[in-house]
């Protein structure tokens, strides 16, 4: 009985408020990563910039 009440109480507003920020935690993410092979690119090259 504990069990069935848990997965109905994660499938309300409390289920769709965690799916909103695990998504928005890995947009983060692969946001973070690619701002950092950005700038990885651009200290590896100084060089060629100009």
């Amino acid at each position: 009985m504990e069990l069935s009440s848990l997965f109905s109480a994660l499938g309300g507003p409390l289920g769709d408020e965690i799916l909103v920020w695990a998504v928005a935690a890995v947009a983060g993410c692969i946001c973070l990563i690619a701002v950092v092979n950005v700038l990885d690119m651009f200290m590896d090259n100084p060089n060629e910039m100009g």
